[in-house]
C-alpha cells in the first residue's frame, strides 16, 4: 500500500524533471530519519505513485541492487529489504568506503559537517581551460561555451609575465614578474572586468589561475649549480633577482639554500616545500611581505569580478600557508581549488580539509584513465575503472591537462596521451559520468565524441541543477556476456534513471545491447551537432538503431512514459565476489558461457570487510585485506574462476578440477580456499 502524503512532512524539493519530483521528507513519527521519495504527478493535486528509495544520500554498490533479493523468477517490482539463506533472514549488506561515504543529515535535514558551511558559488561542473586566449578572445566565444554546457572558464595566470606567444610560450604565464597589475598582454584589468560581467550574464564563472609558489626563471639549472661553489656567480644571480622583481621583491624574499627538486626529493617533505622546482623556479620564501602581495593580487582579481581561483603548485607550499589564501577567498564567497601534483592520497588529504573543503586536481584518476582506456577488453577496462584510485566526486578531474600535454621530458604520472583524438573516448567517459568538476583544455573539445558527451552533460543540467551534490549515481556494466565488447553506463538521480551512455572500445563495429530493462522508457539520443540539433526524437529501445561505431560512444536521455519507474531487471545479474588475500593487485580469471577471459583477467578493487548478519567469516591465516569484483551476468548463469596476483602466482581450488565455481549469481566470499556462496 503506497504511503499517504499526509504521513510525511515535506522538507525540500531536491530534484525535478520528466520523471517527476524528488523530495526530502521526514515521517511524522518522531525519530525517523529523512528519506528521499520520487513521485509522479498526473495533476498538481493528484499524487499518482510513490516509490520508496534509499535513505538520503546513501549509495548502494554495484551488484547488490536487485540481485540478492530477486534471484528467483519473480518479476514483481517490489524491492525486498532482506534476503534469505538456509531458512534465515540476513540483513542486506552495504559497503561504505571513503569514496561512497556521504555526509549525515542534521536535525533540519541539511548536510552536516563542513560541506554545507560555505556560502560561495557552487563548485562548477564543466570548466573550459582557456590557456592560450586573451580576455577579448574569450568574450567572443561566451555564447558558444554557454550552449555547450560550460559553467566556468579558467583564464591564463593574470599576473605580469615576460612577453611571448600565448600558445608557443605558454610556460611564461607560469613565471610571474609582478602581481601589481593584470597583464596588458591578456587585455588588462578593464578587459578582464568586461569578461567577468558578460560571463556572469551567461551563468559562467571566471576562474583565475594564481602562481604563488614561485616567480620567473632568472637563471638556468646549470648556473644555479655552478653558483653553489662560486661566490661571485651567486652574487650575480642574486642581483638578477633584485633587478627582475624589484622594487616589490628582492633576494631576501626567495628561498635559500638552493635545492633542486629532483628524483625522490620531489615528494620528500624535507625538501618539497622549500625546493626550487626543476632547479630553475625562483622559489618564494613564506613571509608576511610575500603573503600581503599575494592577497592584494587576489583582491584585485575579485574587484574585476573573478569568482573562482586555482592555486598552482600548491603541493610545494605548506598546507598551513595555502590555508591563508583559502580562508581569504572563501571569506569573499568565491570558489577555490588547488593543484596538488601527487599520486599520494595522503598528500591530497592535507589540502582537502582546508577551509570549507578544498577540491584539488585529480592526478590519481587521470593516471588511471591513461592506463585503462587503452584496453581493448571492455570487461577488464570496466573493472579497472571501478578499482581506480581517485579523490572522489568533489575533485577537479581531467584526462590530460596543459602540464601533461605541453611539458617536455618524461610523461607526468604516466599520463602520456599523444593527441586529443587518442584521448577522446576517455574524455567522453569522464564528461558523461557527471561527477565532480571536469576541466577541459581548449584543444580537447573538438572531437565528435567529446562534443556529443558535452551535449549530453549539458542536456542533463536541468535535472542536475536542482539536485543535491553527490546524488547522481553511475552504474558501469561491461556487456554483453560472455565476450564483453561494450561498456554501458546508467545515470540515476534518486534511483530514477535519467541518462545512458554506451561505449565501444574495440576497433570493430558492435551491436549495442543494453543490460537494463528499459521497455517503459523513451530514449532520446544526444548528438554532436549544432546548438539546436543536439537532441534527436525519442524512441523505445525496440526501435533504436543498434549500430555502435568503432571507438565511439552514444548518449541518451531517459524518460519514463508508462508503468512503474523502478523495476528489477531479469537480464542483469552480478556474481559478487569478496576475496581476502595479501596480494597487492589480485585479478580474477573466469569463464562465462564457456568463454574464458584473457589472462590475468579482471582486476579486483579494495573494499571493507563484508558483514552479513548470522554469517561468520572464516578466520584468515595470513595478513592481507579484502577485495571485491562484480561480474555482470545473464540470469541463472554460473561462473568458473581462479584468482591470481596479476603475474605468476595463482589461487586454485584444492580439488582435482583446480577451479572455483559459483553456481549462480549472488554473493560469494572466498577465504583460505573456502568459498561460501550465500545467495543460492
Amino acid at each position: 500500500m503506497p504511503p499517504s502524503l499526509d504521513d510525511f512532512i515535506l522538507m525540500k524539493v531536491i530534484g525535478k524533471g520528466s520523471y517527476g519530483k524528488v523530495m526530502l521528507v521526514r515521517h511524522k513519527t518522531e525519530g525517523e530519519e529523512p528519506v528521499v521519495y520520487a513521485m509522479k504527478m498526473l495533476r498538481k493535486d493528484l499524487l499518482c505513485e510513490w516509490f520508496r528509495l534509499q535513505p538520503y544520500l546513501r549509495f548502494t554498490p554495484p551488484g547488490l541492487d536487485y540481485d540478492l533479493a530477486n534471484d528467483d523468477d519473480d518479476d514483481q517490482p517490489t524491492r525486498l529489504s532482506c534476503w534469505g539463506f538456509a531458512g534465515k533472514d540476513y540483513a542486506r549488506m552495504s559497503e561504505t568506503t571513503e569514496e561512497t561515504a556521504s555526509p549525515d543529515l542534521s536535525e533540519d535535514g541539511m548536510m552536516s559537517e563542513d560541506l554545507s558551511k560555505a556560502e560561495g558559488p557552487p563548485q562548477p561542473r564543466t570548466i573550459f581551460h582557456a590557456l592560450h586566449q586573451t580576455f577579448d578572445d574569450l568574450r567572443r566565444i561566451l555564447p558558444e561555451l554557454s550552449w555547450k554546457g560550460f559553467d566556468a572558464i579558467q583564464i591564463p595566470p593574470a599576473h605580469v609575465s615576460r612577453q611571448g606567444d600565448l600558445r608557443r610560450d605558454w610556460y611564461l604565464r607560469y613565471q610571474p614578474l609582478s602581481y601589481e597589475h593584470v597583464d596588458l598582454a591578456l587585455g588588462g584589468a578593464e578587459s578582464l572586468q568586461r569578461l567577468c560581467e558578460e560571463a556572469h550574464g551567461y551563468g559562467i564563472m571566471v576562474i583565475a589561475d594564481c602562481v604563488f609558489n614561485h616567480m620567473a626563471v632568472v637563471a638556468s639549472y646549470q648556473e644555479w649549480q655552478e653558483a653553489q661553489h662560486d661566490g661571485h656567480k651567486m652574487e650575480e644571480l642574486k642581483q638578477r633577482l633584485d633587478h627582475s622583481f624589484g622594487p616589490h621583491f628582492d633576494r631576501h624574499d626567495f628561498q635559500f639554500p638552493w635545492i633542486p627538486l629532483e628524483g625522490e626529493k620531489w615528494d620528500d617533505p624535507n625538501y618539497t616545500f622549500e625546493g626550487w622546482g626543476c632547479g630553475e623556479w625562483s622559489e618564494l620564501r613564506w613571509s608576511d611581505k610575500v603573503v600581503s602581495r599575494h592577497l592584494q593580487h587576489l583582491r584585485m582579481l575579485l574587484d574585476c569580478g573573478v569568482t573562482g581561483f586555482r592555486i598552482d603548485a600548491a603541493k610545494h607550499m605548506r598546507p598551513q600557508h595555502v590555508a591563508k589564501y583559502v580562508d581569504f577567498v572563501q571569506g569573499e564567497g568565491a570558489f577555490i581549488y588547488t593543484e596538488v601534483l601527487s599520486m599520494d592520497r595522503n598528500v591530497h588529504s592535507q589540502y582537502e580539509r582546508l577551509g570549507f573543503g578544498l577540491p584539488s586536481t585529480d592526478f590519481l584518476l587521470a593516471a588511471s584513465l591513461a592506463k585503462t582506456w587503452r584496453e581493448s577488453d571492455a570487461g577488464h577496462l570496466s573493472a579497472e575503472l571501478q578499482a581506480a584510485e581517485h579523490l572522489g566526486s568533489h575533485s577537479v578531474q581531467f584526462v590530460r591537462n596543459h602540464d601533461t600535454m605541453l611539458n617536455d621530458g618524461p610523461a607526468i604520472c604516466g599520463i602520456d596521451w599523444s593527441s586529443a583524438e587518442e584521448a577522446s573516448l576517455a574524455w567522453a567517459y569522464l564528461i558523461a559520468k557527471n561527477e565532480g568538476s571536469v576541466l577541459l583544455h581548449q584543444d580537447d573539445i573538438h572531437t565528435p565524441v567529446v562534443q556529443a558527451a558535452l551535449a549530453f552533460r549539458s542536456a542533463l543540467s536541468s535535472v542536475l541543477a536542482s539536485a543535491v551534490p553527490y546524488s547522481i549515481k553511475a552504474e558501469l556494466v561491461a556487456w554483453p556476456p560472455p565476450n564483453y565488447k561494450t561498456i554501458a553506463m546508467m545515470l540515476t538521480l534518486a534511483e530514477c534513471p535519467v541518462g545512458l551512455a554506451v561505449f565501444n572500445i574495440t576497433s570493430q563495429k558492435q551491436n549495442m545491447e543494453i543490460p537494463w530493462q528499459l521497455e517503459n522508457y523513451s530514449l532520446q539520443e544526444v548528438k554532436a551537432n549544432s546548438r539546436d540539433e543536439h537532441l534527436q526524437a525519442g524512441c523505445s529501445p525496440k526501435h533504436l538503431d543498434k549500430h555502435l561505431q568503432p571507438r565511439m560512444a552514444r548518449f541518451f536521455l531517459l524518460e519514463c512514459f508508462t508503468g512503474p519507474l523502478i523495476q528489477p531487471n531479469p537480464q542483469l545479474r552480478y556474481m559478487t565476489l569478496f576475496y581476502y588475500c595479501g596480494w597487492e593487485c589480485p585479478h580474477i580469471h573466469f569463464c562465462v558461457e564457456h568463454v574464458w577471459t584473457n589472462v590475468p583477467g579482471w582486476v579486483l578493487r579494495k573494499c571493507d570487510k563484508p558483514a552479513v548478519q548470522g554469517f561468520k567469516l572464516p578466520k584468515s591465516s595470513h595478513h592481507g585485506r579484502w577485495w571485491r569484483v562484480d561480474i555482470p551476468l545473464r540470469k541463472r548463469c554460473s561462473v568458473e574462476f581462479v584468482l591470481n596476483d596479476g603475474g605468476h602466482s595463482w589461487d586454485n581450488h584444492p580439488s582435482a578440477l583446480g577451479n572455483y565455481i559459483a553456481e549462480m549469481p549472488g554473493l560469494h566470499i572466498l577465504v583460505n580456499k573456502k568459498l561460501a556462496s550465500l545467495c543460492l
